[in-house]
């Protein structure tokens, strides 16, 4: 079984999108969708859902809260797990490729990117083929960074030599000029107040060493 764990944050379009290539694939695929505090909530859409789906739903709308909605998703996730952003899709075509038994448990593996178009883009820096043992044997998403934009760095660095690559499937991007809200529209990236290069405790000591804090520091409910 794999599970694949994503947060939505007022992605209709795209998620539909998700669903639309979910109900082609293979059986051996689940969803855990973690809704993180959206104003157009995800469960009118996800009742129609072709393949087994937890939903989830954060109770507060805190900007970029993405760091707790991957925990949360990881808590109920089971088994392999393919961690990612909305705004990547995995194809039908794609989701066939993966054979767990081509992957190792104390490994977590970086898979191609593509765009709509089949051309080549560099690998995402937050999307992932790993276990929940894994996740959770080197901490999680560290909460103190919710919050904040440009915080998958310190993740990165906790799998440490866990980390590596694989070429043997490809997940899709998908920018705001193919599906409109195929990603967060209304909060500001780099540059912007919640970039995280604005918090001196985030980008100095804390980036660099220091545990991840207690997960689920966040009111939340079960919705499927």
């Amino acid at each position: 079984m794999i599970t694949i764990v994503m947060a939505y944050y007022n992605n209709p379009t795209m998620l539909e999108r998700h669903l639309e290539e979910w109900e082609k694939y293979p059986d051996g695929f689940q969803a855990v969708i973690v809704d993180d505090g959206s104003e157009e909530p995800a469960l009118p859409i996800l009742k129609n859902c072709p393949i087994p789906v937890q939903l989830y739903r954060v109770l507060i709308d805190k900007p970029w809260n993405q760091n707790g909605a991957r925990n949360l998703g990881m808590t109920y996730a089971e088994g392999w797990c393919l961690l990612t952003d909305m705004d990547h899709l995995l194809t039908n075509e794609e989701a066939r490729k993966i054979k767990i038994e081509d992957y190792h448990s104390n490994l977590a593996y970086k898979p191609l990117r593509v765009l709509p178009d089949g051309s080549e883009y560099k690998r995402h820096p937050n999307t992932y083929l790993m276990t929940k043992d894994l996740y959770w044997s080197c901490g999680g998403y560290d909460e103190d960074f919710c919050g904040w934009y440009g915080t998958d760095a310190t993740f990165r660095r906790q799998l440490g030599k866990a980390l590596t690559e694989t070429d043997n499937f490809a997940l899709t991007l998908y920018g705001r000029e193919v599906i409109h809200d195929a990603n967060t529209r209304t909060l500001g990236r780099k540059g912007s107040e919640y970039h995280v290069s604005n918090n001196n405790v985030l980008t100095g000591k804390k980036k660099y060493g220091g545990e991840p804090v207690k997960p689920l520091q966040f009111p939340w409910t079960r919705q499927i």
